[in-house]
């Protein structure tokens, strides 16, 4: 009888031993085959990755106006004779007077007294430069040349723009001279360089 109960105790003890050697293993293999295809995954996305860099870099290759484009946008060296340049043609073509051209190289905007000031670009490898235009003109002939600007390959940032009909007197005394016929528009930009 003691044969009989000690049998089936030994085999049990047994194979509580044998799941107790096994187990280990089999969870360790478990979890080298979710590593594994994790790994494999993120080792599909990386020749995803590559692939479409160089499917974008042979792009460029055939395209090598889009490169310029993005230097021009984006310049190594802030100028301000040709930008100065570039506000004085757009605003000409639009019928626009540029009266005034302020700007300031600490990266803040010169704004009016009462304003909120603004936050300048926390990433140190780009420069940004504010100005402010004084234009004259019509507010059709306004509204185009925020169109060219927004069109424009430049990076610009508009801020603010605040604008003043002309007065009475100045429409009556006015009505010949050109540049006190329209509205005068100030708008404050900002460019970026690195």
């Amino acid at each position: 009888m003691k044969k009989a109960i000690f049998l089936p105790i030994l085999l049990f003890l047994i194979f509580i031993a044998i799941l107790y050697g096994l187990i280990p293993p089999l969870s360790r293999a478990r979890l080298l085959a979710s590593e594994l295809k994790k790994q494999t995954i993120a080792l599909q996305e990386t020749k995803d990755y590559f692939t479409n860099l160089q499917a974008a870099a042979e792009q460029l290759d055939q395209n090598p106006g889009i490169l310029a484009n993005v230097a021009e946008a984006l310049p190594v060296e802030f100028f301000l004779p040709s930008l100065m340049g570039f506000f004085q043609t757009t605003s000409a073509e639009n019928g626009l007077l540029l009266r005034d051209f302020n700007y300031s190289e600490t990266g803040g905007a010169i704004m009016p007294e009462n304003s909120a000031p603004t936050t300048t670009t926390n990433n140190s490898f780009i420069k940004t430069t504010a100005f402010n235009l004084t234009l004259n003109g019509s507010m059709a002939s306004f509204q185009n040349f925020l169109k060219n600007l927004e069109a424009s390959s430049r990076l610009l940032d508009v801020g603010q723009i605040n604008f003043q009909a002309p007065s009475s007197e100045k429409v009556s005394a006015g009505k010949g001279d050109n540049e006190n016929s329209g509205s005068d528009f100030v708008i404050s930009v900002k460019t970026y360089s690195y």
